[in-house]
């Protein structure tokens, strides 16, 4: 019986000794450090797979005749990049349940800009930092771009040079994203009827944000002010 006894407390003494704030502190980073490898393995699944199916619209786009099929599978393409700039953008901070609406609206920013091939128009760019829960940025990438990439097509037809300004501010509680240009006056999403403008409607409805746009004389100025309660 003593034997018995002598073993059992061997045992819990042998329990006590593997489970030490070091053996807890390797435990820890070991997990953390699968969980990021697993984040890192999803975040390049992800990116391959949007890149195929840009790839596949674009080849699609290629082989069409028809002007209308052309822009709207060109447009797909845009709205796609946008969610993969937010996914890239997710994946390369440290905390991937917050995202950086500033930093985001610079990354697209220059991702817009720089695949329009437009020198001829200016950028001016008023960022404050906002940060917003992760499940809450694909369908804000997806206005933000709508708003810039329509103003880019239709506000300088024909070449025309200009200025485009992008702000991201707090709004009291809440916050607000600005996108004006000194444009021809027409043909933001926001003012406009088509599909563009029905995606605009729609993923302000999502986001429970409001929508106003207005003449800046020259140019359209358009603002999407976002509640509190869309916040962090």
């Amino acid at each position: 019986m003593q034997d018995d006894t002598q073993g059992r407390n061997e045992t819990v003494l042998l329990v006590a000794a593997q489970d030490t704030p070091d053996t807890r502190t390797r435990d820890l980073a070991n997990a953390l450090e699968q969980k990021s490898a697993l984040l890192h393995e999803v975040d390049h699944r992800v990116k391959n797979n949007l890149q195929l199916i840009t790839s596949l619209l674009r080849l699609q786009a290629r082989r069409s005749r028809d002007p209308a099929v052309q822009k709207a599978l060109t447009g797909a393409q845009e709205r796609i990049n946008a969610v993969a700039t937010v996914h890239r953008r997710l994946y390369r901070g440290e905390d991937v349940e917050l995202f950086d609406v500033a930093a985001f609206v610079e990354d697209l920013v220059a991702d817009v800009i720089g695949g329009s091939g437009r020198r001829d128009v200016r950028i001016r760019l008023s960022l404050e930092p906002v940060d917003l829960p992760a499940a809450r940025a694909a369908p804000l990438a997806l206005l933000i771009n709508e708003l810039l990439v329509n103003t880019l097509h239709h506000a300088f037809p024909g070449g025309r040079a200009g200025l485009i300004i992008v702000a991201v501010r707090r709004e009291g509680a809440g916050f607000a994203v600005e996108i004006a240009d000194n444009g021809v006056g027409s043909g933001t999403p926001a003012a406009a009827p088509g599909f563009g403008g029905t995606i605009v409607s729609l993923l302000c409805g999502q986001l429970g944000a409001r929508c106003e746009t207005t003449d800046a004389q020259p140019g359209v100025r358009t603002v999407i002010r976002f509640p509190a309660s869309g916040l962090s």
